[in-house]
């Protein structure tokens, strides 16, 4: 789905949200995203996000220069 934004909306099999992770404007903090393009869950419900930081930097962030060391992969522990 294009121009959902930073974030990652995770919804039941019935089609009801159940969380959202993340939010406007794009960022650099925990549990923010630049561009989140690929999703993993393990065995204990920790979610890994993938991003294309370097790629969509410019869009996201426009007229920031590239900070060192963008992250490429979040990993967002289960608590609870």
């Amino acid at each position: 789905m294009p121009n959902i934004g930073p974030r990652v909306s995770i919804y039941s099999h019935k089609g009801e949200l159940l969380a959202r992770l993340g939010q406007r404007p794009a960022g650099l903090e925990l549990g923010q995203f630049i561009s989140p393009h690929g999703l993993a869950v393990d065995s204990r419900g920790d979610i890994y996000v993938g991003e294309v930081s370097f790629t969509n930097w410019g869009q996201s962030l426009q007229g920031q220069g590239h900070p060192p060391g963008l992250r490429s992969l979040q990993k967002l522990v289960k608590v609870a």
